[in-house]
C-alpha cells in the first residue's frame, strides 16, 4: 500500500476518531503533526515557567501550567476552557492530561477556623458527581487544622492559603482564582444536598435566569450536635413585584442555596468588603440592582447552619452599623438615578428605623446616627425610635434600654396570661 494509502491515526482528547492522511477539513496534511514538538516543549521555550498548582491529571499526579497560560481563560486556570482552546500535542489534547471533565460550576468555599465542620462541607460538594465542578477552598489564616484538613482532600479540589481578610475578601479572591461561568459560595459549615447543583442548572438553562434560588434547611447547633430545623424558601412574591424593593429590605437566601452566573458576578464587582457582617445579603441586593433575573429551583438543595458563634448573634451591634452603612449606600446608589420612588422611600425608612431600634437595644450610641439619616432624607422615625430617644436624653442610653426591656417583658408576660384558659375563666 502506498503511503498515501497508508492509515495514519492521531486520538482526539474528546472523540477518538481515527482520521485518514488527506481527510483531515480544510485539506490540511495531518503527517504534519507527527513533526510537531511535545507541548512540554513549547511551554519551556515559550513561556516563563512559573509553576502553578493546578487539578490532577486522570492518574493522580500533580500537574503544572506556567502563569502564562492562563490567559487563555482570561483570569485564571480553566481546564474546560482549555480543553475548547485545541490544544495538541502530538494529536493529544493538553486538557485530557490536565483534566478530563469540562468545569461548569465554581465552587468558592472561604474558611476561618471551621475544622469542626469543613470535611462535611467538601463532602457534600465532592457528591456532586453528575457535575463538573472546579472546587476552590480559601484558608482565611485559620489557627485550627482547617488548613490541614482541607489538603488532605487534594487533588479533587484547590487550597489557597492567605492572611485573615474576613468573608468578602476571601470570596473576592475567589472569584479571581475560577473562571466557570456558574458560582456558589458555600459557607465552610454548610451543606449542599446531593444532586442539587445538576438540577439548579436546569433550572438556569429552561428560564435564563442569572440567578437561581432553591430551598434551604436550617440546621440548628445543640450541644455536640445538630437538630434539623425548619426548611426555608425565598420570598418568591417580592421578587416578582420588585427585586430591588425585596432584597434591600428582607428578601434573603443563604449562598449555599444561590447560584450564580459569572457575568453577572462581574458586573457586581465581587463582595462588599466594608460590610463584614451582611456581605451575602448587600449581594443579592446589588444582582438586583443590576438586572438580575431570578428563578426558584423547586427542590430543597442545601443545610445552612444556625450558630450562636455567629458573628451577628455574637455581635449584634456590629450587624446593626452594617445595616445602617447598607442603607445609607443603597441610598446614594437609588438617588443617582434620580428621585427616590414612594417605595425606595418606604424601604429606606424600614431599614434606618430598624438599624436605630438594633443599635438602642445594643446600647450602641450609633443609634442616633440611624436617626439622623431618617430625618437628613425626610423619612418618618417610628414610635418606639421616638420614646427611645426621649427615653435617653432623660435618663441615658443604658439606663433608657433597662426601661425599654422590662417594658418589652411585662407586655409579654401581660398577653400571655391573656391568652392563657386560666385567665380567660377568671370570674370578672
Amino acid at each position: 500500500m502506498s503511503a498515501a494509502g497508508t492509515a495514519r491515526s492521531r486520538v482526539d482528547g474528546r472523540n477518538r476518531r481515527r482520521i485518514k492522511d488527506g481527510d483531515d477539513k480544510g485539506g490540511r496534511n495531518p503527517s504534519a503533526y507527527s513533526s510537531l514538538p511535545s507541548i512540554d516543549d513549547v511551554l519551556e521555550a515559550s513561556f516563563p515557567y512559573h509553576k502553578a498548582r493546578v487539578h490532577s491529571d486522570p492518574m493522580g499526579r500533580s500537574t503544572f501550567i506556567p502563569e502564562a497560560l492562563k490567559s487563555i481563560c482570561g483570569r485564571t486556570y480553566c481546564p474546560g476552557t482549555i480543553l475548547r482552546a485545541g490544544i495538541i500535542n502530538k494529536g493529544r489534547s493538553l486538557a485530557g492530561r490536565i483534566h478530563t471533565m469540562n468545569v461548569c460550576v465554581s465552587i468558592v468555599i472561604p474558611c476561618f477556623n471551621g475544622a469542626a465542620t469543613i470535611a462535611a462541607t467538601i463532602e457534600s460538594v465532592l457528591s456532586q458527581g453528575d457535575v463538573a465542578r472546579d472546587v476552590v477552598i480559601i484558608d482565611d489564616g485559620s489557627t485550627d487544622r482547617s488548613l490541614e484538613i482541607a489538603r488532605s482532600f487534594e487533588p479533587r479540589l484547590r487550597v489557597l492559603t492567605g492572611p485573615n481578610r474576613g468573608a468578602s475578601a476571601t470570596r473576592n479572591r475567589g472569584i479571581a482564582e475560577t473562571a466557570s461561568d456558574w458560582i456558589v459560595f458555600l459557607d465552610a459549615d454548610d451543606l449542599l444536598v446531593p444532586g442539587t447543583l445538576s438540577r439548579r442548572l436546569e433550572t438556569a438553562e429552561a428560564t435564563g435566569a442569572d440567578v437561581v434560588i432553591c430551598d434551604w434547611q436550617e440546621l440548628l447547633d445543640h450541644g455536640s450536635g445538630t437538630i434539623d430545623g425548619a426548611v426555608r424558601s425565598v420570598d418568591l412574591a417580592a421578587l416578582a413585584t420588585d427585586a430591588e424593593i425585596g432584597c434591600a429590605t428582607h428578601v434573603w437566601a443563604t449562598t449555599a442555596a444561590l447560584l450564580y452566573r459569572r457575568s453577572l458576578v462581574e458586573r457586581i464587582g465581587g463582595f462588599a468588603e466594608d460590610l463584614p457582617v451582611i456581605q451575602d445579603a448587600r449581594f443579592l441586593f446589588d444582582a438586583a440592582y443590576h438586572g438580575a433575573r431570578f428563578a426558584h429551583s423547586r427542590h430543597l438543595g442545601a443545610r445552612h447552619r444556625i450558630s450562636p458563634q455567629s458573628l451577628s448573634r455574637r455581635d449584634p451591634a456590629r450587624f446593626w452599623r452594617d445595616v445602617l452603612l447598607n442603607g445609607r449606600q443603597i441610598e446614594v446608589l437609588w438617588q443617582t438615578r434620580g428621585a427616590l420612588a414612594s417605595r425606595q422611600r418606604a424601604a429606606l425608612a424600614d431599614i434606618y428605623n430598624g438599624a436605630a431600634h438594633g443599635l438602642f437595644r445594643a446600647t450602641d450610641p450609633t443609634f442616633r446616627e440611624a436617626l439622623a439619616a431618617l430625618r437628613a432624607s425626610g423619612l418618618p422615625v417610628s414610635r418606639r425610635n421616638r420614646l427611645a430617644e426621649l427615653l435617653s436624653d432623660v435618663a441615658g442610653h443604658r439606663y433608657a434600654v433597662r426601661i425599654a426591656e422590662g417594658w418589652t417583658r411585662s407586655r409579654i408576660a401581660t398577653s400571655m396570661r391573656r391568652r392563657s384558659p386560666v385567665f380567660r375563666s377568671a370570674p370578672s
